[in-house]
Formats: structure tokens, C-alpha cells, sequence
């Protein structure tokens, strides 16, 4: 397979930022926290658009895309600084290609390494330079289906900023109305503050780790998380949620991995979970409220060193751990977010874990439920949507990514680790009796 470039240009919104809208534009302290790489987002569509040409189609997602970028007027502008935008209105990336495949036969067995020629930059690695805010990718299968890869910088958007704005980007494209985002609730609530050198570098060494994490694809379907859930209840959380008991399960089928490994010693797991706080906020906010409204979850579970021998991790007692976290950011300490104390919190959190070879980090991150597969353009919603591939050569965001099923109440987890950790894991029959490694994909 191939895919071959046909264009690829700065795209300006149709109109300048509103005389109405300031021209800069304050990012919120949790828009500080968040890291600077690209999230990444492949969606797969068939060919419903036999009416129009391939020619047609480009230029009306062009078309769209600009209008787009003048309703998300941010998005069209460039950091000045850790803490402003300039709403230059530069424009948005965008990238028109064509691939000698047919869409039918790409999905029938995934090609995860190959999944980076559909995007349009590389995703969750650490970016430092004046770039665009948002790039997309059109590519064209030689059946009409097509693949869009967006890449949204996660200091401006977190993932349902990033849903909102594809959303909108397919409504427009449809003609039909669409929610005006909310530009001022996150800075009016969170105003941005001065960060040290010290605290950006701790910051960034605390997400970016080495230069090579190779990605690996399962699936958790209906059955098999019906069944974790189940194996990892108890008497105080007799109900897991899918993500709790699936971070339970992993982590613990991880660290086995690693200790086998022997690529860390450890006796602490650290597990993160960024968690969206417009509903746990009082009042709440909608979901059209642009920016990162998220914070880190952070569960410390302690491995016995009696047991330490053939480590013994009791998934209950993970669950409970991972419970307590999310239950813990509630109104009340959400208030204290931008406070002194929490930041100073924070930052010696960040300096003491990432150099600390007793801890072990697990990140995780969640794009459920966020309306990725209601992204239609017009031709139908999305068959899949997809992470991305291995990053290797630059400094990269190793975290575990659960994205929606196609169908069913199932799971997929996008796991990125080292070659090592992952030749164990592949052959862990307790993993496997619950995931199944990266299968097709139907596009009946």
C-alpha cells in the first residue's frame, strides 16, 4: 500500500476573527496543564457520495473546513506565549491524498504501523515550535471510501473540544445548525497563571518519555468485559464501570509483563486518568465549552513486598483505589484547582515521580462516548475510528487509549509500550482469554 500526496496547504477561515472576539485569545491554567502534542483521530468512512465526484468532495470538505476554522477562530491563530493565542487567523493544516487500496481490504486485517500515513503530523509526541493549531487529511480509497485524520493540539482542546469541533466541521459540511462554542467559561474559571522553565521541563518529563513505543491494538468485547467487571467487584464497589475494571486488569497484566521484563524495579503502580469536568463543575458546563477541562485522576496502589515474588496485585482492592480517585474530584476540590496550594502540589508531584525507579506510571485516557462515531459529513457516520501507529524517533505521550467498539458494548484499548513489556504480554494467556489482538473491521 501507498498513500500519495495530491495537496497540501495552510487553509485560512472563510471570514476573520470577529470584530466582537479579542485578538488574542487566554488559554486556561488547565489548558497550561495539558500536554503539547497532537491527539490524534482516524475515522473510516464508506463510499455513501456516489453523486459527487472525488474532486467535488475534496473541495466541499475543504470548503467546510474553512468555515469551520472561522467559527473556532482560536484554532485558526498561534501561541505567542505559554498563555496566549494570537487570532491571526494563519489558518488550519490541510492535507489532500489518495491510497492504491480499496477501504474493504485495508480493514480486513488493520495495518496498525501504517496508520500514521493517514494522519497529518505526528501524534502525542512533543511539539515545541509555532505550529498549526489544527491539521486534517483527506485521504481517498480507490473503492470512494475515504480515511480523515485529524490532529488537534491538546494545549488548546481536550477530547470532547476535539469531537465538538470535527462535529461541527460535519454539520457545517451538512448544512445543518450547530452549538456555538463557549470560548470564555474555562479562562473566566481557571485563569492562567506563570509557569517556571522548572515546572514546563518537569511538566513535559512527566508525559514525554523515551523515542520508541510501539502501539498494539485489542479488543474487550461485550462478554469479556461483562466478565472483568464481574472479576473485579466487590462488597464496596460491587458495580465497576468498564474503565475502572479494564485499568484494573491491564495494569496488573502489565506490570507482570514488566517485572518479567525486568525493564523497571518497582513497588508502587501509579495510575492517571484524565477525567472531563464539565459535569462534576457547579454549576455544570456543556459540552460545547471549548479548551481542557480535565484533570488527572491519580491512584497509587502498593505492591506487598511479601508477595512481591510471584506479584500479587488484588484487582478488588485496584478498582476501590481507582474509585476513590475519580470520586475525588468533586466541586469542592475542583474550586481549589487554581489555588497556590494545589499547584505547589503538583509541581512536587511531578518532580519527585517521573525520576522515581519505585514507581511505576500508567497512563491512561478515555475517547468513549464522546461522539466520535456521530462525525458524518454526509455520507454516513464513521465504520471505525482509529488511534494511530508506533511512535518511534521522537519524544513521545506513552499512554493507554480505550476507544469505542464498532458495535456492542465492547472496548478497544490502544496499548503503547516497549518491545519488551509487549512480547510478553502477546503471549499472557490470562490477557488473552479476555483480549482479542487487533481484528478486523466489517464494513457490511
Amino acid at each position: 500500500m501507498n498513500v500519495k500526496t495530491l495537496s497540501e496547504e495552510i487553509i485560512k477561515p472563510t471570514s476573520q476573527t470577529p470584530p466582537h472576539h479579542p485578538k488574542t485569545y487566554k488559554v486556561s491554567l488547565l489548558d497550561q496543564f495539558s500536554p503539547s502534542s497532537y491527539m490524534p483521530f482516524i475515522l473510516f468512512y464508506k463510499n455513501n457520495h456516489q453523486e459527487y465526484s472525488a474532486d467535488q468532495t475534496l473541495s466541499h470538505l475543504k470548503e467546510s473546513f474553512s468555515k469551520t476554522l472561522a467559527i473556532y477562530y482560536p484554532l485558526a491563530g498561534r501561541f505567542k506565549d505559554t498563555a496566549t493565542i494570537d487570532c491571526n487567523d494563519e489558518g488550519g493544516l490541510h492535507i489532500e491524498a489518495k491510497i492504491n487500496s480499496t477501504l474493504s481490504e485495508f480493514l480486513k486485517k488493520p495495518d496498525i504501523q501504517f496508520l500514521n500515513n493517514f494522519l497529518p503530523c505526528k501524534g502525542n509526541g512533543l511539539e515545541k515550535d509555532r505550529i498549526p493549531l489544527v491539521a486534517a487529511k483527506i485521504t481517498l480509497f480507490e473503492c470512494g471510501g475515504i480515511v480523515l485524520g485529524a490532529c488537534l493540539f491538546h494545549k488548546v482542546v481536550d477530547a470532547v473540544a476535539s469531537s465538538a469541533f470535527l462535529n461541527t466541521w460535519a454539520k457545517i459540511s451538512r448544512g445543518e445548525k450547530f452549538i456555538e462554542p463557549d470560548f470564555s467559561s474555562a479562562s473566566t474559571l481557571f485563569p492562567p497563571r506563570d509557569l517556571s522553565n522548572d515546572f514546563v521541563r518537569n511538566f513535559d518529563n512527566f508525559f514525554f518519555q523515551g523515542t520508541k513505543s510501539y502501539m498494539r491494538r485489542y479488543l474487550f468485547d461485550a462478554k469479556a468485559v461483562t466478565d472483568l467487571r464481574a472479576k473485579t467487584a466487590s462488597e464496596n464497589v460491587p458495580n465497576p464501570s468498564r474503565v475502572e475494571a479494564l485499568s484494573a486488569f491491564i495494569t496488573e497484566r502489565l506490570s507482570r509483563a514488566s517485572k518479567e521484563a525486568k525493564s523497571s524495579t518497582f513497588s508502587t503502580l501509579m495510575i492517571t486518568h484524565p477525567v472531563n469536568l464539565r459535569q462534576r463543575i457547579e454549576p455544570p458546563l456543556p459540552d460545547s465549552s471549548f479548551g481542557n477541562i480535565i484533570w488527572l485522576a491519580f491512584a497509587f496502589y502498593e505492591i506487598d513486598p511479601s508477595s512481591d515474588s510471584d506479584h500479587k496485585i488484588n484487582l478488588s482492592d485496584l478498582v476501590e483505589i481507582l474509585r476513590e480517585a475519580f470520586a475525588g474530584l468533586n466541586k469542592e476540590s475542583i474550586a481549589e484547582l487554581e489555588t497556590d496550594e494545589a499547584f505547589n502540589a503538583l509541581s512536587e508531584l511531578l518532580e519527585s515521580v517521573y525520576t522515581n525507579e519505585n514507581i511505576k506510571i500508567y497512563r491512561f485516557t478515555s475517547a468513549n462516548n464522546m461522539g466520535l462515531y456521530d462525525v458524518d459529513f454526509g455520507w454516513g457516520k464513521p465504520v471505525w475510528v482509529a488511534h494511530m501507529g508506533d511512535m518511534v524517533g521522537y519524544r513521545s505521550k506513552q499512554q493507554f487509549v480505550f476507544m469505542e467498539a464498532t458495535s456492542g458494548k465492547g472496548l478497544e484499548l490502544w496499548l503503547a509500550s516497549d518491545e519488551a513489556e509487549l512480547s510478553i504480554l502477546e503471549k499472557d494467556p490470562e490477557f488473552l482469554e479476555y483480549a482479542i489482538p487487533n481484528p478486523s473491521i466489517s464494513v457490511e
